[in-house]
């Protein structure tokens, strides 16, 4: 009988040593050694005569040992603030939710390092889902506050939950949040905490409305206070976590697929973006989803921007598509 070719005899070999090495990555490499910045501009007809601001997003946390520890809680501000952020904004989800973690980081430390981020027009937060849940006091009574909210007011961080404030003088803009919708781990799915009207009542006059709400799919669900929020800004889909070449999200925490990841315009003129997050749901790894600071840059329309930003636009829905987006991550 003739033996089997020694090419034969390594093929299967190769194909574990790169399983494996595909294995470190998404379990170890990805999530904890990389950090990237995904930059928008975001040009609205309701920012003229407005200054431009510059939005600096950390959403999703998920912050635990061994891939999110408070020293990298640090390093992440570090580079949050050398970004230059007029304001800086906290999209919930502070510590560790998947059974794999090897050490929990408590709320109260993970905010400490949180107050280190230096804007000009303040920080500002809201909770996740995950705050809720890992608050079993909050589950069992139904109601809040809950830790996270009574840490980031402590520490100094006003939380919106459904409540609007004014950024800026006469050039300002509105920063609205609203509270969680899925603040409940049992029970009917469709009992929330937010309340959009009730938010939008501190606006008193026509400056643009900023919205952040830790769940995308409230784009969807505006309703009447579509015309006037010009922007809203989520966390919670983590970018859906492993995406194979790209492709389509493996990992969903929201019901709406569309709203995965990234920027994302509607015929009103109205913009949704999508901050992909920093940790890690359900499973310990992330898969060609880099953690991810979001910079947000408001700015009014520049000559011809309408048409500029039609044709970008297409030419980004035909990347998404070919799963060729390039984001400009940074290490």
């Amino acid at each position: 009988m003739k033996p089997p070719s020694r090419r034969k005899s390594i093929l299967p070999s190769l194909g574990l040593a790169g399983l494996a090495g595909l294995a470190a990555y998404a379990l170890w490499w990805e999530p904890a050694m990389m950090l990237r910045v995904v930059r928008w501009r975001v040009e609205l007809p309701e920012w003229r005569g407005r200054r431009p601001q510059r939005l600096v997003i950390i959403s999703d946390l998920h912050a635990g040992w061994p891939h999110i520890s408070l020293n990298r809680v640090s390093r992440i501000v570090d580079r949050a603030n050398s970004l230059q952020p007029d304001v800086g904004i906290l999209l919930g989800d502070f510590s560790a939710a998947h059974p794999f973690t090897l050490g929990g980081t408590g709320k109260r430390e993970i905010i400490a390092r949180l107050t280190a981020l230096d804007a000009p027009g303040g920080n500002w937060a809201v909770v996740g889902n995950h705050d809720w849940w890992q608050d079993k006091e909050a589950q069992a009574r139904r109601q809040g506050p809950i830790e996270a909210e009574l840490e980031l007011e402590r520490a100094g961080i006003p939380v919106l939950d459904n409540k609007s404030v004014r950024i800026g003088g006469q050039d300002g803009f509105w920063l609205a949040g609203v509270g969680e919708q899925r603040p409940f781990d049992e029970g009917p799915d469709s009992v929330g905490m937010d309340d959009l009207d009730l938010a939008l009542d501190d606006v008193t006059d026509d400056a643009p409305v900023v919205l952040l709400a830790h769940e995308p799919d409230l784009f969807d669900h505006l309703g009447k206070a579509r015309r006037r929020v010009s922007l809203t800004l989520s966390g919670h889909t983590h970018g859906g976590q492993v995406r194979i070449g790209g492709g389509a999200p493996l990992i969903m925490a929201s019901d709406n697929e569309k709203w995965s990841w990234g920027r994302y315009d509607d015929d009103d003129g109205r913009v949704l973006v999508v901050s992909g997050g920093i940790g890690c749901s359900v499973l310990p790894m992330r898969l060609g989803v880099p953690p991810e600071i979001t910079v947000v840059d408001l700015a009014p329309p520049s000559p011809g921007a309408d048409e500029e930003a039609a044709e970008a636009r297409e030419r980004f829905d035909d990347l998404r598509d070919q799963g060729k987006m390039e984001t400009g991550p940074e290490n």
